[in-house]
């Protein structure tokens, strides 16, 4: 059995998978726990010890920020998609911790909310969602108008500077087994031509012996290289822009760390 859910847009491609995202990990309560565990180390030694006020600015059904407010962070949570933040809302109920969620574009925050924050994150590459360099300088300036003076932005996204050199056609087929369940998870890239943009198939195939079931969710993703990357945060009126390797932070894609003036 096979199901194509052909999305138009960011928001309908994470309506889509809100209910199957936890399938992409091998088990989401522990990778929720550890990359929680890897964020907070990362945000005391950048922003310093001490619980910190942090909006999840994409924060699909809270694999961060449940992770970051299971280590005592104040967190809220914000998402374009209304399905994930009724997950996230779900999920943290069940893991027994407090989260402000509400459904917002990051490229209008301010629109939404009136306080501002420690730290905002952006990750698990929200950011290539953005398909133009004006909509990717509106996100960021979204995120540093929530911020409070010398506040701290953390993204992170793929190495595109890499990724538009070799284009790869898929991504390494993970694949887990789960209570007599086996699960292959993947993706399949098609780039354009110019090679600023690729359209993203993601496919779940699940089952046991014979009986399998493929699901596959498309959106478009843009591919920021650094340089563009930075500049929009500049123009947001962030500075001090720095990039973490994963070897160095710990988190399994490249960040960028900046602060608002």
């Amino acid at each position: 059995m096979s199901r194509q859910r052909t999305s138009a847009t960011a928001e309908d491609f994470y309506r889509d998978l809100s209910a199957h995202y936890h399938l992409l990990f091998a088990d989401w309560d522990q990778a929720v726990a550890e990359q929680g565990r890897v964020l907070a180390r990362l945000l005391s030694d950048v922003a310093g010890p001490g619980p910190k006020r942090v909006l999840d600015a994409a924060c699909g059904i809270g694999t961060q920020a449940i992770g970051l407010a299971l280590q005592g962070h104040r967190v809220e949570g914000s998402d374009a998609s209304p399905e994930a933040v009724a997950r996230a809302a779900s999920e943290a109920r069940r893991l027994g911790v407090e989260l402000g969620l509400r459904v917002a574009d990051l490229r209008a925050l301010s629109e939404t909310i009136e306080g501002r924050y420690d730290i905002v994150t952006v990750l698990d590459n929200a950011l290539a969602h953005f398909l133009t360099q004006s909509d990717l300088e509106a996100a960021c300036a979204g995120a540093s108008a929530v911020l409070e003076p010398g506040g701290l932005f953390l993204s992170s996204v793929r190495d595109y500077d890499s990724l538009t050199q070799s284009r790869p056609d898929a991504t390494p087929v993970r694949v887990f087994d789960d209570d007599g369940e086996r699960r292959l998870t993947f993706q399949v890239w098609d780039w354009a031509a110019d090679g600023e943009a690729y359209d993203l198939t993601l496919y779940i195939v699940r089952g046991q012996a014979e009986r399998f079931e493929t699901l596959a969710f498309r959106t478009r993703c843009r591919a920021v290289r650094r340089r563009d990357l930075t500049a929009a945060l500049e123009a947001a009126g962030l500075r001090d822009v720095r990039w973490l390797e994963p070897e160095k932070s710990g988190f399994y894609q490249p960040l960028v760390a900046a602060r608002r003036r």
